[in-house]
Formats: structure tokens, sequence, C-alpha cells
């Protein structure tokens, strides 16, 4: 298929969506359609990204600096004797007509926009404010932080799913993280532990419960990139934790981990090596790049981190890294030819 702008593919991608809809074709069938579509890709679009995230980075430092410091908050707070209740009544105000202008924006407006994706960060730092100040006004229910950023990933979902939002969908499952990690520590009261797992353990479950979700919405209506997102972010968390897992095995502190031997650790590194290459392997018979560029990626900072962790001192660096290109390149080879002629050349 010739490659098409972005707006003949929205085109093309909807009626491909129908098409399934409808039981005209198959998942698989519409899967390799859509895979099909190229879209012509200009130096304007890479320099407008380009802009659109130096945008995200300094709307990020602005939010930080005048609501995070909450100096002019308090200047406000001050002057018309407002409660933290009200400004998070406020600024939930604030969501509401923001959300609502990029739901009137998103109709009039057909395929993907990074204007528009942009916009919705700023409800989604509104939606932040609203929760941080909603929560003090309740004292954190005694410290329960999670609870809050439960909340706020509870928001995102809601209006990435209602809006159809990407970048609204990537804030609930950064926030979702936060909240999961504050809730278990809250639950176990500080302890260490939780169910018998550290932190990189409990990351590694949450990995694997989004491979889980993104699985059980993969037939469902659900906004298809909202589920591309939840796979890769699985994939990635997922495969994140084990590295982790593969250098503190299931220690819970610095010093617990300074005086456990090295030797202690090589299960978790096989498991971890083992993780890498079943990953690999998926995605190469799933033909799926992600999972498969995953695998491969992870598996060369296994490789790094081994080295550093038990070679760093007692080898020639020039010769370990000589090696390791010599192993790379004939693996590649191998993997070419295996393919090559799979494919009748």
């Amino acid at each position: 298929m010739p490659e098409v702008d972005k707006k003949e593919a929205s085109i093309l991608h909807r009626a491909i969506a129908e098409w399934q809809h409808q039981s005209l074709i198959s998942e698989d069938q519409a899967r390799q359609l859509n895979g099909t579509v190229k879209v012509r890709t200009t130096d304007w679009q890479t320099i407008a990204l380009y802009i659109f995230i130096a945008a995200i980075s300094c709307a990020l430092m602005a939010f930080g600096s005048l609501v995070l410091d909450e100096k002019w908050i308090e200047i406000l707070r001050k002057k018309f004797s407002l409660t933290d209740g009200v400004i998070a009544f406020l600024f939930a105000a604030v969501t509401v007509a923001l959300c609502y202008h990029g739901w009137r924006k998103k109709r009039h407006e057909l395929g993907f926009s990074f204007n528009r994706e942009l916009f919705w960060l700023l409800p989604v730092l509104s939606t932040g404010v609203t929760v941080v100040y909603l929560g003090k006004s309740m004292d954190y229910l005694n410290g329960n932080y999670g609870a809050f950023w439960l909340l706020a990933t509870i928001i995102y979902g809601v209006l990435a799913l209602a809006l159809q939002s990407r970048f609204l969908w990537v804030a609930m499952l950064l926030s979702l993280i936060p909240a999961y990690v504050k809730l278990t520590y809250y639950i176990t009261g500080d302890a260490p532990y939780f169910l018998g797992m550290n932190l990189p353990c409990r990351m590694a479950v949450l990995g694997a419960l989004l491979l889980l979700a993104g699985t059980l919405v993969r037939n469902t209506r659900v906004y298809a990139p909202i589920k591309d997102i939840t796979r890769s972010g699985g994939w990635l968390l997922f495969l994140l934790s084990g590295w982790l897992i593969s250098i503190f095995g299931n220690t819970a502190t610095w010093a617990e981990w300074q005086q456990l031997r090295q030797v202690h650790l090589l299960f978790w590194v096989f498991a971890f090596t083992a993780q890498c290459v079943l990953t690999f392997i998926w995605g190469l018979q799933r033909k799926d790049p992600m999972i498969r560029d995953m695998g491969i990626i992870f598996f060369l900072l296994n490789l790094y981190t081994r080295y550093f962790e038990y070679l760093w001192d007692r080898t020639n660096k020039g010769l370990f890294f000589a090696i390791l290109a010599l192993s790379f390149w004939g693996l590649g080879r191998l993997i070419e030819r295996r393919f090559g002629k799979n494919k009748g050349g």
C-alpha cells in the first residue's frame, strides 16, 4: 500500500474497525490491514513533534514553579479566605471546563493531532492540583497518600476512555504506579515486604496485571491506542522489574542487600535471562516488533549489568567488548539466515 497522510490513514483505520465490528473481517485480518497502512512522515511533522515535546517540558516546569511551591495559591487563599476544599472544587471546575472544550474540539477535527493531544496536559495538571488539595482538606486520610493517587488514576482513566486520549491514558498508567506502591506500603504500615515481596517484586506483579488487562481488552471496542499503550506499558514495567529483581533479589533494605553475596542472586539472574529470551522468542513468533525489541534491549542490559557486577575488575575491557560484539554479530547472522530462508530469500 502506498504511503498516505494522517487524515487518509484515520479514515482507513476507522473503516477497518467498522468492518471488524460488523464481523466482515477477523481480528487478525484487521491487525494485518492496519499494519499495511503506512503514514507519510514529513520533515515538518518531525519538527512539530520536537516542538510539542519542548512545549510539554516547559509546561511541566511552569507547573512546578507556579503550583508546587504553592506561593500564588497561598496568596489567593489569604486574599479570598479560601479553604483547601474550595481550592480543590475550583480546580475541579477548571478540569471539567477544559475537558468539555477538548471534547468539542475533538468532534470537529478528525485524525490524530499532536496539538490536540498536548491540550490534554492541562486537565492532567488541573486534576493533579484538585486531588492534592482534596487530600489536604481531608488530611490525606491519616497519611493514606495512595488512596488519592488511586483517585487520580481513576479520574485519568475515565477521562481517557470518554475522550479517547492517548495522553490521559499515559497519565493514568503513570499515576497507577505510585498509587500501587503507596497503598502497599500503607497496608503494611511502611514495612519493607508486602505479602513476602519487596518493591521490585511487587512492581513485577503490577506489570503482569497490566499485561493481563491488555489481553482482556484486546477483543473489546475500547479505543485501539489505549490497548497498545497498556500492552506496551505492561511489558516495559514487567521487564524493568525483572531487571531490578536480578540486581536486588527479594531484599528489602540497602543494608540487607550489601550483606548478601552475589552468588545468592544467581537464581534471579538466570530467571531474568530466561525472561528476556522468552520475550524475544514470543515477539518473533507473534511477529510483534515491540515485544521482540524489548526482549533484545533488556537482554543487552542484562549482559552489561552482569559484566559490571562480576567481571569489571577481573577481565580486560577490550577483550570483553570484542567477545560481546562477535557474539551479537553471530546471533544476528543466525537469525538473518533462518528467517531469510523462511521468507524464501
